[in-house]
C-alpha cells in the first residue's frame, strides 16, 4: 500500500503549510484565471461611429474594412487592396496589404493611401483616436518589372548591335543542324 502511505503524506505536508501560502496560491489562481478570460477575449465586432440622441450607429469590422479597401483601390496606382483593421482601447489601428501597378511612385502612393484612409476614419466614421496606419506592399502589377528596367532607345540600339552577331551565328549554327537531321533522315529513306 505504498500508494495510500504517499497520499496521506502529501495531505499532511498541505496541511502543514503556513497561511501564508494559501494565500499566496489563491491570489496566484485569481490573476491566471483572470489573464486567460483577458487572453480570450474577442475583440469587438463593431465599433461605435456616434452617438445621438435617437441611439448609437455602429460599424462592423468587416464594413470598415470594405470602406478601406473601396478607398485604396480608388488610387489609380493600387490594383489590389486587402485591410486588417484592430481596436487597442478606443484607438483604430489599420494595416493594408497592397498589390500596387508599378513601384514607381511607392513614396507618393503609400503616403496618399495614409492620408484618404487617415480622412475616412475621421470625417465619415467620426473616429477621433487613429492609430497606426501601416501600408505593406505585397506585390507589384505583371508589368512592373518590365517597367521597372525599361531601357532609353540609345541603349536598346547598342544592345541590339551587340547582340545581333551573337544572334546569327545561333541561328546559322541550328540551320546547320536541321540541314543534317534532314540529310540524315533521306538516307535512312534510301536505305
Amino acid at each position: 500500500m505504498p500508494e495510500l502511505d504517499t497520499t496521506q503524506s502529501f495531505l499532511e505536508l498541505i496541511r502543514e503549510l503556513p497561511v501564508a501560502y494559501w494565500i499566496a496560491g489563491g491570489v496566484v489562481l485569481i490573476l491566471l484565471v483572470v489573464g486567460l478570460r483577458l487572453a480570450l477575449k474577442k475583440p469587438p465586432a463593431h465599433l461605435t461611429a456616434f452617438s445621438g440622441s435617437a441611439g448609437t450607429v455602429l460599424v462592423s469590422r468587416k464594413a470598415l474594412q470594405e470602406l478601406i479597401r473601396q478607398a485604396c483601390l480608388t488610387d489609380e496606382w493600387v490594383e489590389a487592396a486587402k485591410p486588417t483593421v484592430k481596436i487597442d482601447g478606443a484607438i483604430v489601428h489599420t494595416k493594408v496589404l497592397l498589390r500596387l501597378a508599378s513601384p514607381e511612385n511607392l513614396k507618393e502612393t503609400s503616403e496618399r493611401i495614409q492620408n484618404r484612409i487617415s480622412q475616412l476614419l475621421q470625417k465619415s466614421l467620426n473616429f477621433d483616436q487613429i492609430g497606426e496606419i501601416q501600408i505593406i506592399v505585397s506585390s507589384f502589377g505583371n508589368n512592373a518589372a518590365e517597367e521597372a528596367i525599361d531601357l532609353p532607345e540609345t541603349e536598346k540600339v547598342e544592345e541590339a548591335s551587340v547582340l545581333q552577331p551573337i544572334r546569327e551565328t545561333v541561328e546559322k549554327s541550328e540551320d546547320s543542324e536541321v540541314g543534317k537531321q534532314e540529310d540524315s533522315e533521306e538516307k535512312k529513306r534510301e536505305s
